[in-house]
């Protein structure tokens, strides 16, 4: 048994720690058969993978339609990587070799003592053809259930008080018109989800909301509500406070406005997280957050251990709004949470009814960013609708937006990358001062599909140095010169740093040498740090296109792997074009846009399917 799991670790399928994994399981049930015990270690590399369970149905189509002695295809919804990781495609695995050999294995895990049944407490839960570890099997039982809770118990509205504020909000345009009925129909509700591409309005509709929120309050005659404003990271907790800060509303007097919370914070330190022990808070069900409305951005980034809690947190009563883009890259950690529920609420199992779920969730369709019908809009539309030979087509005949490459073979300094990150970089290089370079900074990116490897994080970020240094612009004798961009990969909360910051090394005007320099919280300013306070960081000329998520630039160059990379997917390439607000150049060969267009990531989890039979039995 353990030569075979030590012949799993050696092709990849599995990781060091199994190996530990498997014994400890072993000595809690030495009964336990071979399948039982491989399959419980590939549940546990699914979660590691993105996936809240492991599809023993999709792995039984998988294997039993490979032949011996051939790699799997490397697709997003089986054993592999649900598109975030570096890893490349997975090896085979030969679990089935009959058409009956899947209900043998479920005859098997059903009657082992490491699942669970009757609601004992053991390792593993069976549900149909999923096999989960416990601990994410309960994570995605406690969301059902909040969201079931949610969504059968609407909020009681005067009706008279509603359509007043509404009035006053809301000016008659088309685009108002489709905003004020968004808006009133997430009021009612005390969970709401609103899902857009970029330029599609949310933040617009988010302001209304919370405009409409105090309005209603002042107008009925009730205590303003208490608001939290929270997103997964500290960057995108910044993004969010800097896009309401510039939503202003002549409607609702400025005393009102005043009471709205001043910034956002991070969900884990709203929700109080405990450095000594990270997987509890201090907030949850028998300690619920003080405030009547939370508001949280890109809650595509939020997997399903983090969102269980956070509705855990909220109370009941309190209405609780996502923000998010249900169509770009999910979660580092597993699960898609965003998707999964958006997917569920439009799911119309017989074609009539309208589900309690579709009625929390607001789709924004319309860009005010980009025209749909060139430029990057449209290449966004054909990568969104699986158009590969369109895709390839706009980016091969090109516009004033949208650029195709060579791909980049070597460290070449004749390519025409090194030209772009010389007219990319060169602005914030020669900058005056550390607040005008970060500023600066924001016009340009290169983005890539991984951190390690040929055209990678690290080879990019070497070969943007030696463009810069050839021409003079910067001097990376060591790893401390000025210019340096840096991004954080650590929260810390007493310096106010968190991963995902972007900032710059660069001199102090008082001869003390360099420091790093970070924008304020209302970006108006600088904070500065010594170089030795810095958490752990990387070199940021080039990042990958999971760390930009929430992150807009004027232009970016987006680096394909220049191999066919279990990466490359629909959601990646979606995710990396619509950073840019102006211009986009993709690097890379024809091919590698059309298998990225093809291959969708599907996380594996139970989640949409619950929702779809539970919204579907109230009606």
């Amino acid at each position: 048994m353990i030569r075979e799991i030590e012949q799993l670790i050696a092709s990849g399928m599995l990781d060091q720690f199994d190996r530990y994994f498997v014994r400890s399981l072993q000595r809690l049930a030495p009964s336990a058969g071979r399948n039982t015990l491989i399959l419980a270690a590939l549940a546990r590399k699914a979660v590691s993978n993105g996936h809240v369970c492991l599809d023993l149905k999709r792995l039984a189509d998988e294997t039993q339609c490979v032949p011996p002695q051939s790699p799997l295809p490397p697709r997003g919804g089986g054993l592999g990587r649900g598109g975030n990781s570096d890893e490349p495609g997975r090896p085979q695995l030969h679990l089935f070799t009959t058409e009956t050999s899947l209900a043998e294995l479920l005859a098997e895990l059903a009657q082992s003592p490491l699942v669970s049944r009757d609601n004992t407490l053991a390792p593993l839960v069976l549900e149909g053809h999923r096999l989960y570890l416990h601990r994410y099997w309960r994570y995605e039982e406690e969301l059902v259930d909040h969201i079931q809770a949610r969504t059968v118990n609407p909020v009681v509205v005067l009706e008279d008080v509603l359509e007043s504020c509404l009035a006053k909000l809301f000016t008659g345009t088309v685009q108002d018109a489709q905003q004020r009925t968004a808006c009133a129909g997430i009021f009612r509700q005390r969970l709401g989800l609103i899902t857009g591409g970029p330029g599609t309005g949310k933040t617009t509709l988010v302001s209304k909301y919370l405009s409409l929120l105090l309005l209603y309050a002042k107008e009925a005659g009730e205590p303003l509500p208490r608001i939290l404003l929270l997103a997964p990271t500290g960057k995108a907790a910044a993004r969010l406070t800097e896009s309401l800060q510039k939503k202003s509303n002549e409607s609702v007097s400025p005393d009102l406005l005043a009471s709205l919370p001043t910034k956002a914070a991070t969900i884990h330190r709203a929700l109080g997280y405990r450095s000594e022990n990270p997987t509890t808070f201090r907030h949850n069900r028998e300690n619920p957050l003080l405030c009547d409305v939370v508001v949280v951005d890109e809650a595509s980034m939020i997997d399903v251990a983090l969102m269980a809690k956070l509705f855990e947190a909220v109370p009941p009563e309190a209405r609780l709004v996502l923000l998010g883009d249900k169509d770009q890259l999910a979660s580092v950690e597993a699960g898609s949470i965003l998707g999964d529920i958006c997917a569920a609420a439009f799911d119309d199992v017989d074609g009539t009814k309208e589900k309690l779920l579709a009625r929390c969730v607001v789709r924004l369709t319309e860009s005010f960013r980009y025209s749909p019908n060139e430029g990057i809009g449209a290449l966004a539309r054909a990568i969104h609708e699986g158009k590969a030979e369109e895709a390839v087509a706009l980016a091969q005949v090109g516009s004033a937006e949208v650029s195709l490459l060579p791909p980049l073979l070597q460290p070449d300094p004749t390519h025409p990358l090194a030209e772009m990150i010389l007219d990319g970089y060169r602005p914030f290089l020669e900058a005056a001062d550390p607040l005008a370079a970060l500023n600066l900074f924001e016009q340009f990116r290169l983005l890539c599909a991984h951190r390690i490897g040929v055209m990678g994080v690290e080879f990019l970020n070497r070969y943007a140095e030696k463009i810069l240094f050839r021409n003079r612009l910067i001097e990376p004798n060591t790893p401390w010169y000025k210019g340096r961009p840096v991004l954080i990969q650590a929260n810390s909360y007493t310096l106010r740093l968190f991963n995902g910051e972007t900032g710059i090394l660069w001199d102090t005007e008082d001869g003390e040498g360099l420091k790093a320099f970070f924008f304020s919280e209302n970006r108006e300013g600088v904070r500065s740090y010594s170089l030795r306070q810095l958490p752990a960081h990387e070199t940021a000329f080039a990042m990958t296109i999971h760390k930009s998520q929430g992150s807009e630039f004027d232009r970016v160059a987006l680096v394909l792997p220049g191999e066919d990379s279990a990466l490359l997917s629909r959601e990646l390439l979606y995710t990396g074009i619509s950073r840019a607000r102006r211009q986009v150049a993709l690097v890379g060969r024809p091919e590698e846009i059309a298998a990225a267009v093809g291959r969708r990531v599907e996380r594996a989890s139970g989640l949409g399917e619950k929702l779809v039979t539970l919204h579907t039995s109230f009606l």
